[in-house]
């Protein structure tokens, strides 16, 4: 089914059976499961949300550790400034950092940025070792997020997985911390801005921001596990902003899942962004 293309004064508002229709249209694989959350901001009551639960939260997980380090860096306890040295044997796959030379020297704020727009491993798990993960974990916590969220190993740390210790959420608690920050709710508006702009720079940009128009800016962050593809962000639209929260799970074919997604995130734009 084509997309139908309404203009934005005339757009209805999101409902859960038009979002439902849109997974239905356009889920080329029956064995995906979609969580979805659309927040038109701005506005109270239309708020429209798709089989929200407990997942793993690959590296959505990555957003409360970034607002863990600014609040320590608020605080005084973490200085941006600060230089890290690299050591190639500690570093992980994903991202960068993994591929520097041994001995390369890295300030703490190009770890955070590393970390977000890059989703590099080695620089979360350097940020998780510098903040403590009882800090970040207290950090969830006063965010209002559900006990579905919580940090309990570091990134590519698969024995820790074996062990029953995984790191999740879902797209409710991610719908919501990104609501705090975008209302400069969350540490305060200057450091809340600042953490936006970073996720306005993301490199990956393969589901929501892959069909809207490319001068839409979209604060977002990217999530992947075998078989479990996410993306979660701020669509700054034509005519309204909007937070949307995408999760899928039981991915078999991921290049596929990836333009699904993106046609459900065009759609969506197409009904309250345009």
């Amino acid at each position: 089914m084509g997309i139908i293309r309404p203009n934005a004064a005339s757009a209805a508002p999101i409902t859960e059976t038009w979002l439902s229709e849109q997974v239905k249209n356009f889920s080329t694989q029956k064995e995906a499961k979609y969580a979805i959350y659309v927040r038109p901001l701005g506005e109270k009551g239309h708020d429209v949300v798709l089989n929200s639960h407990k997942m793993a939260s690959a590296s959505l997980i990555k957003i409360p550790i970034m607002i863990e380090a600014f609040n320590q860096k608020n605080q005084g306890k973490l200085d941006f400034n600060e230089q890290v040295t690299i050591r190639r044997a500690e570093t992980v796959e994903g991202g960068s950092v993994y591929n520097l030379a041994d001995g390369t020297v890295l300030t703490i704020a190009q770890l955070v940025e590393l970390m977000i727009v890059q989703s590099d491993n080695s620089a979360c798990n350097i940020l998780i070792d510098k903040l403590k993960m009882d800090n970040v974990n207290a950090m969830i916590k006063k965010l209002g997020c559900s006990s579905d969220t919580s940090l309990q190993r570091k990134m590519m740390d698969f024995a820790a997985v074996k062990q029953g210790r995984q790191n999740y959420t879902n797209v409710t608690d991610m719908a919501n911390i990104l609501e705090k920050l975008y209302y400069g709710k969350c540490l305060d508006p200057k450091s809340d801005k600042a953490m936006l702009e970073i996720m306005a720079r993301q490199e990956d940009n393969t589901i929501i921001p892959a069909q809207l128009p490319h001068h839409i800016k979209i604060a977002h962050k990217t999530g992947e596990l075998d078989g479990m593809n996410y993306d979660c962000g701020i669509v700054y639209g034509q005519s309204r902003t909007y937070i949307l929260c995408m999760m899928a799970e039981n991915v078999k074919d991921e290049p596929q899942v990836f333009y699904d997604m993106s046609n459900m995130s065009l759609a969506i734009y197409d009904q309250i962004g345009r």
